[in-house]
């Protein structure tokens, strides 16, 4: 009797799982786009001491045109980094809507990444006149950069890299952010 029961239990269970296998097909496509402001954001690196939110935020246009009243001053601003030093990562450039910055990390106490160009960056900064040393060559005491029996300091090195003048305002960043 335990094996006709079992027999019959088997059919009922084997009846329910002989209909026509169903077609396997792909969900459709969704129809909706993701825009960067909906994708999930990428972590932000920080370097150097935090930046503070407190800080005048200050587009690098406004300070080119009255650079005076900046000078010594610490304040943040936000570019596209155009470049970086591809020595030891201890400058950049950044661009924003209409300036540009030559931006030095302070007292090579930390370092962007090589391959930063192209992101955008938020820096606590303080301006610093044009003529200030940038490097060893320039009597700062960071080590000068290159090989062979001439070495040059990061001021030569960035315009050899960039193929042109430094951007006339220079940065000293205590922190910079990169997005």
């Amino acid at each position: 009797m335990r094996i006709a029961s079992f027999a019959a239990l088997s059919l009922v269970l084997l009846a329910c799982n002989t209909g026509a296998p169903k077609e396997m097909t792909p969900e459709p496509a969704s129809t909706t786009t993701t825009t960067t402001s909906e994708a999930k954001p990428a972590a932000t690196l920080k370097l150097g001491a935090a930046l503070d939110d407190k800080a005048q935020k200050v587009a690098l246009a406004d300070v080119a045109k009255n650079p005076n009243a900046y000078v010594g001053k610490t304040f943040a601003t936000t570019g596209t980094v155009t470049a970086v030093c591809q020595h030891m990562g201890c400058w950049m450039e950044i661009k924003d809507d209409a300036g540009e910055a030559h931006i030095r990390m302070a007292g090579h106490s930390f370092f962007v990444p090589k391959t930063a160009s192209g992101k955008k960056a938020r820096v606590m900064a303080t301006l610093v006149k044009g003529n200030e040393p940038m490097c060893a060559e320039d009597g700062t005491g960071a080590p000068a950069v290159g090989g062979g029996e001439k070495k040059k300091g990061c001021r030569a090195e960035a315009e050899e890299q960039l193929g042109r003048p430094l951007a006339k305002l220079e940065l000293v960043a205590q922190g910079v952010e990169i997005l």
